[in-house]
């Protein structure tokens, strides 16, 4: 029900709260000076008797409050009408009910008792409960904080901010901390977790899927990534939460062209932020990956179904490269940098042959049961390079020992040559700074 508001008296507002009682003595009609030319139907003595809650029909006439010291017309005794607090007192428990409605939730599971009552069994849970409620919710403030950040970067960019900038900055850092705080990001290298395998529980990325289920909770993290530091921990923290779902995040493109630009958008920030981190962070976000408990989805780049996540493995394996590489880069790296590298890479070469084993498996019998004994290797392979992550298997090659290169060479020779993949062609990028023991 709508709060009842003044024609024009100067103290009108809306009830704040269902459960407020009516304050008759905030609106300037029932003050000591009644506006001129206001009508109300005449208030019974009988409220709440089903005849309409209190106030007459037409058919009893209507009494007008006119201005102070002028003659009421139609009363000869204003006390045959009740009080009005009274009266309002009255009105205000009878609607009461509607108002306040109390938990909403499955009606299947109310249930009428024999007195004609419900009862409401614990299923049922108020509306401020509903995980996805919160979601939005976080969503909105989430954006409005960007929003500061977003003043406070203008600030920072004038000349008048330079006697303060320490303080904009701090305030800038502590704004994003406390986004990821309401995000409830964990973070598996924190002194609170052990490891990758075994430090993180079923629920801790809960919030964090719940945000980004919603096309503007991925717009939410794509410029929350753009306005962190390139390179920074925080940075890392975000992405290694997003390597941990990438087949919940990427697994497919939505059927709504927006929702899927949205997407598609968030695999390329994710990938730019991937082209300023250092080792350690690549090797955390690469095994990340290995340690989800979903199945990256591998799919070759422009694929139809979405190619977000090879995208982005992609951009580690190349970055890597880079790095190892550059000799100038790759002397500031110790051996434990180059140690947890090559065990994050071999974990996730393990993982990614696999897949492509499987895939070519798959494929084959498919041909097989559709047309027995008349399946030749060209149609195999036609169909195999349509599925195989040819570019994940190339940006591998640098990174690759003796035995891996091995397994990708046997693995060619029965796709080529249509997937034009060649691991004997690349052995001048391969790395070899470093051994690292199997």
């Amino acid at each position: 029900m709508r709060g009842v508001e003044s024609d024009g008296g100067g103290g009108a507002s809306s009830s704040s709260a269902a459960a407020d009682n009516f304050d008759a003595g905030q609106y300037a009609f029932f003050r000591k000076e009644p506006l001129e030319g206001l009508e109300l139907s005449c208030l019974e003595d009988g409220v709440g008797d089903g005849n309409g809650g209190g106030f007459s029909g037409p058919e009893d006439g209507l009494r007008r409050l006119s201005s102070v010291g002028e003659e009421i017309d139609n009363l000869s005794n204003l006390s045959e009408i009740d009080d009005l607090a009274s009266t309002f007192a009255k009105l205000n428990r009878s609607i009461s009910g509607t108002r306040n409605p109390g938990v909403i939730g499955d009606r299947r599971s109310i249930s009428r008792g024999s007195d004609g009552s419900h009862d409401q069994k614990s299923s049922l849970r108020p509306l401020e409960k509903e995980p996805m409620l919160a979601a939005r919710v976080t969503v909105e403030d989430a954006l409005c904080l960007l929003l500061e950040v977003d003043d406070i970067d203008r600030l920072l960019q004038s000349s008048q901010a330079q006697d303060n900038s320490f303080q904009l900055r701090r305030r800038r850092q502590v704004l994003l901390e406390g986004l990821a705080a309401s995000l409830q990001l964990v973070d598996p290298l924190g002194p609170s977790k052990s490891s990758l395998s075994s430090g993180l529980a079923p629920k801790d990325d809960l919030v964090f899927l719940r945000i980004v289920s919603l096309p503007k909770g991925r717009k939410l993290l794509s410029r929350y990534l753009r306005l962190l530091t390139p390179g920074s921990e925080l940075t890392r923290i975000v992405c290694m939460a997003i390597f941990r779902h990438l087949r919940y995040l990427f697994g497919g493109l939505p059927s709504d062209p927006s929702a899927a630009e949205t997407t598609v958008a968030l695999a390329k920030t994710v990938s730019s932020c991937v082209h300023h981190m250092e080792l350690g962070a690549l090797s955390a976000c690469l095994a990340a990956v290995v340690c989800s408990s979903e199945q990256p989805p591998l799919r070759p780049l422009a694929s139809s179904a979405g190619d977000g996540a090879s995208l982005i493995i992609k951009s580690v394996l190349d970055r890597a490269t880079e790095l190892l590489t550059d000799h100038h880069a790759a002397a500031s790296y110790t051996v434990s940098n180059r140690t947890l590298w090559q065990a994050s890479f071999d974990a996730f070469f393990g993982l990614l042959t696999k897949y492509c084993l499987s895939k070519y498996e798959s494929i084959r019998q498919m041909f097989v049961m559709q047309s027995p004994g008349s399946v030749t290797g060209s149609e195999v392979s036609k169909a195999t390079s349509r599925e195989m992550p040819v570019e994940l298997l190339r940006a591998s090659l640098p990174h690759t020992n003796d035995q891996q290169r091995k397994l990708l060479l046997d693995f060619a020779q029965q796709t080529m040559p249509v997937t034009g993949f060649n691991p004997t062609g690349a052995n001048g990028g391969h790395i070899t700074s470093e051994p690292v023991p199997g």
